[in-house]
């Protein structure tokens, strides 16, 4: 059984999760990473009164040495603590760790911070340019630890375990004199991974005490309560099961799964049990008051299903992996419910007692409610111009709005302002000019290609290019490469003269400077350079802002880069800049071809329940303004279109068109009954008006309830999509109704 496998469920919430296995951008990566280890890093950053103090100095070695020991999964810890301190002596390259000795003076101390300050190496990549600031940088493993696994990239749980070891640690060190900043992607992609499964939990709770609630309103029967509650957790573990069978892993966006399920799930039931319980109130029969549910309701419960599925279907091309796998397993998951609303609720019904006496005390109908509902019909009716009119006026400055939303990609934003590991992000941005990385590689596709001194001249054009990059408004940090090192080894053999730090001219020179850096003792090189010494990587310290600014100046790096080399010799941009660039691209495309497959496939289920091309066309007017409602709402809110608000429109169509599909369908029937419009209306109002009022609710309530949520991706998904939803129960009480009028007036003319 597919439900048993939900505890093999995995997580990921990283940014190469983002895109499919075959995306060319993740394939030159993965490459990447192969080649110089994992880029991801955890970045502790310290900011106490004086850097330079012996006290400071001394927890800052005892809060190295306490990583060291007691964290797991740790390829590579770099501090003041183990920095390469890279010196001459007698014709001799030396290499050793910057703190062999801790000063214990204001002598030594000054010493020490001479050494750094005037250290290019250090300078904005483990100490500010100001010297006020330090950080330690924490490389994960590339690979699994675990036995048998050595071959398989790190797992989530080990993630997992390496950021929590570090945040104990942290804890433990910190204080008033000792303030700390725990950042970098591997942790806010940790953060962001445990406030996802704790919103997925707490808010499929919430929304099942939703539906409790206004079930046991609508119906007030526990069998009208406890029954569907069983059809749609039946959907909703059998999807999570298949999400684990086909290695589906949760994302951020898989946050509203559970919730999304159990209410459009429910709505299934909520239409036929509203028709199973009236017939069973006059009648007394329950297989009869079954068959009646069924002939009632059943149509157009598939065709809400089919539309709505459809409308998930849309995102299945999308180039971002979490929205391609969410519109598949959501779109399955709503077919699910059908299958089970249609089987086992009826088979539940079937076999459950209904007491006499409940159903002659059954008030569920509700007179008053009935009032409301036909008196809105009736209102629609006699004004059917003045509502078409105001529902263009609201139509045309909605869409005048949403023409004026931005993209976005930027997970730092979906964490509350007030959130550590953001506000970490945020000050270590600001002191060392960045928080992650960009990177580019260099190919000179030949052997020993770098001991080329025109090369490495040339290598260190780039890195100037590199440094000259503005991204939105902000520069970057430091661009690190192999040239910094040779330039280092040149002037500490050269007595320490500034004027030697410098790429020597001669190819032997530079092939030995190498060799004595790795015979004194450097470790450095195959992080930065590959072992035939033909790729050399650069290491762009970079603010982390939205992907927008990333996608023009990486453009503008690209166009500058290529005026650098001719002939054989190639550079590319790679790294997680590469890889949110590649994410907004993708969302952009995602947007257009999700909106436009929904409208297609929704519009062609209308007119196939119609039976009407020109009125199924026209239905469709009901459901596609709520959705530019909904995105004018969004540019009114600043709220942009991101990873997780994109699936706004395709969603919301599919769920707008649920209430439409059962309004048309009852009111075809009433109208061919009757032959008069306004009469077709009043009863289908009467009839399914309560239950698309109770679904929308359901549905309306679940989504709001995600602004509890931490995360604010998922409180802008919830606002915008419980938002859209509601606009399309009034334009499916006041719209459709006013348009159904005059369409029918037209034909008997």
């Amino acid at each position: 059984m597919a439900a048993s496998q939900v505890p093999s469920l995995v997580m990921d919430t990283s940014a190469e999760g983002l895109l499919h296995k075959d995306d060319p951008a993740l394939k030159q990566y993965e490459s990447f990473r192969r080649q110089f280890g994992r880029e991801q890093m955890v970045i502790i950053g310290l900011k106490p009164a004086n850097v330079f103090d012996v006290k400071f100095i001394s927890t800052l070695k005892d809060f190295h040495h306490a990583l060291e020991e007691e964290v797991p999964h740790v390829d590579e810890i770099t501090s003041l603590v183990n920095a390469e301190y890279i010196y001459g002596r007698d014709d001799e390259l030396i290499v050793e760790e910057l703190l062999e000795r801790v000063p214990e003076d204001e002598t030594g101390m000054k010493e020490l911070r001479d050494r750094v300050m005037n250290n290019p190496l250090y300078r904005d990549t483990i100490i500010s340019e100001d010297g006020s600031f330090t950080v330690m940088v924490i490389k994960p493993v590339l690979f699994s630890t675990a036995p048998n696994d050595e071959n398989l990239p790190l797992s989530e749980k080990e993630k997992a375990e390496l950021v929590e070891s570090i945040g104990k640690i942290c804890n433990r060190f910190r204080a008033k004199d000792f303030p700390v900043y725990l950042s970098g992607d591997v942790a806010v992609e940790e953060v962001l991974k445990t406030m996802t499964m704790e919103t997925m939990f707490r808010f499929t709770a919430l929304t099942s005490l939703v539906i409790v609630v206004i079930f046991a309103i609508l119906f007030r029967r526990i069998s009208g309560v406890l029954l569907p509650l069983i059809v749609v957790n039946c959907a909703l573990f059998t999807t999570l099961g298949l999400m684990a069978v086909f290695g589906a892993p949760v994302t951020l966006n898989s946050t509203v799964l559970p919730s999304f399920l159990l209410a459009v799930g429910i709505g299934d039931s909520v239409h036929i049990l509203a028709m199973y319980f009236r017939h069973l109130k006059q009648n007394g029969d329950k297989e009869t008051a079954i068959a009646f549910a069924l002939g009632h309701s059943g149509l157009a419960v598939v065709m809400t299903s089919l539309t709505t599925a459809g409308g998930l279907f849309s995102f299945v091309n999308s180039g971002i992996a979490p929205i391609a796998n969410l519109g598949k397993f959501a779109a399955v998951g709503v077919l699910l419910a059908l299958i089970f609303s249609l089987v086992s609720l009826p088979a539940l019904l079937a076999v459950t007692p209904v007491r006499k006496k409940s159903m002659k005390s059954d008030n569920s109908t509700g007179s008053g409610l009935d009032m409301i509902l036909a008196g809105i019909g009736d209102f629609a009716t006699v004004h059917p111009w003045k509502i078409v009119f105001v529902s263009v006026i609201i139509f045309i400055g909605s869409l005048l709005l949403s023409l004026q939303l931005k993209f976005s990609h930027n997970s730092l934003n979906y964490l509350k302002e007030d959130v550590a590991v953001r506000v970490a992000t945020e000050v270590i941005d600001k002191e060392m000019k960045g928080s992650f990385n960009i990177e580019i590689v260099l190919d000179t596709n030949r052997e020993h290609g770098l001991y080329e001194p025109d090369t490495l001249k040339k290598l260190e054009q780039v890195q100037h290019i590199a440094e000259s990059l503005v991204v939105g408004e902000r520069p970057v940090g430091r661009a690190s490469a192999v040239t910094d090192i040779i330039k280092k080894i040149n002037q500490a053999l050269n007595s320490d003269r500034s004027s030697e730090y410098r790429i020597p001219d001669n190819r032997e020179l530079i092939a030995q400077e190498l060799l004595l850096y790795e015979v004194g003792g450097g470790e450095n090189l195959d992080e930065i350079i590959d072992r035939e010494y033909r790729k050399a990587r650069i290491t762009v310290r970079a603010p982390w802002v939205d992907a927008v600014a990333y996608d023009k100046a990486l453009v503008e790096l690209d166009n500058k880069l290529g005026t650098v080399f001719t002939g054989q010799t190639t550079v590319s941009v790679t790294g997680l800049a590469s890889i949110i660039v590649r994410t907004l691209s993708a969302i952009i495309r995602s947007m257009g071809e999700s909106y436009l497959i929904a409208g297609i496939v929704i519009t062609l289920l209308m007119v196939l329940l119609i039976g009407n091309v020109r009125i199924g066309l026209c239905s469709m007017a009901p459901n596609f303004l709520p959705i530019v409602c909904g995105l004018g709402l969004m540019k009114l809110t600043g709220i942009p279109l991101d990873y997780s608000t994109i699936m706004v429109g395709g969603i919301a169509i599919g769920l707008a068109v649920d209430d439409t599909v059962h309004f048309m369908h009852n009111f075809r029937r009433y109208y061919n009954q009757c032959g008069d419009a306004r009469e077709a209306v009043r009863q289908t109002m009467l009839t399914t008006g309560r239950a698309m009022l109770f679904t929308t609710i359901i549905l309306a309530c679940g989504f709001f309830i995600l602004l509890l949520a931490e995360l604010k991706s998922t409180n802008n998904f919830g606002i915008i999509t419980g938002f859209t939803i509601s606009m399309a129960l009034l334009a499916d009480f006041l719209l459709a109704p006013a348009m159904m009028v005059l369409l029918t007036r037209k034909k008997k003319t």
